[in-house]
């Protein structure tokens, strides 16, 4: 069975990604982002994390997620720097150099996000994760 931890932690992954389909909509940004180069894309949808997903720090963080087709999200996965450099200028035009370079700094800083499996933490990150889905949804 699944601690509480990890049912919020699960919570909050639903929500993050459910911000990031709310603000790109369902679809692949590096396909919209129309760079030459050529990619097989898929109908299959998920949200690809910018800054790695291994920084809890950033994991939970909407302007860190953006949505993209399964190629886009395999390919960058297994190293295809083109695809990275896509994300990450996406990322940069959407959220601004100024967000972006904090984000940078967050990452390059190794310390370990101690607070990710306490449960209060959790629940104050899906109490935002909920208010900012909210605010999403508002605008459409």
């Amino acid at each position: 069975m699944k601690s509480k931890s990890q049912k919020l932690q699960k919570k909050a992954e639903a929500l993050w990604k459910a911000c990031c389909w709310a603000r790109d909509g369902k679809r692949c940004m590096v396909k919209e982002f129309d760079y030459a180069i050529e990619i097989a894309h898929t109908n299959i949808f998920q949200v690809d994390h910018c800054f790695s997903r291994t920084n809890k720090h950033l994991f939970l963080d909407v302007k860190n997620g953006t949505s993209v087709c399964s190629t886009c999200n395999m390919l960058k996965g297994f190293g295809q720097k083109s695809v990275h450099r896509i994300i990450d200028e996406i990322v940069r035009q959407r959220e601004g150099q100024e967000a972006f370079n904090k984000m940078l700094l967050i990452d390059q800083c190794k310390n370990p996000n101690l607070q990710w499996n306490q449960i209060p933490w959790l629940e104050l990150q899906i109490a935002r994760l909920e208010k900012e889905l909210a605010n999403l949804m508002e605008r459409k």
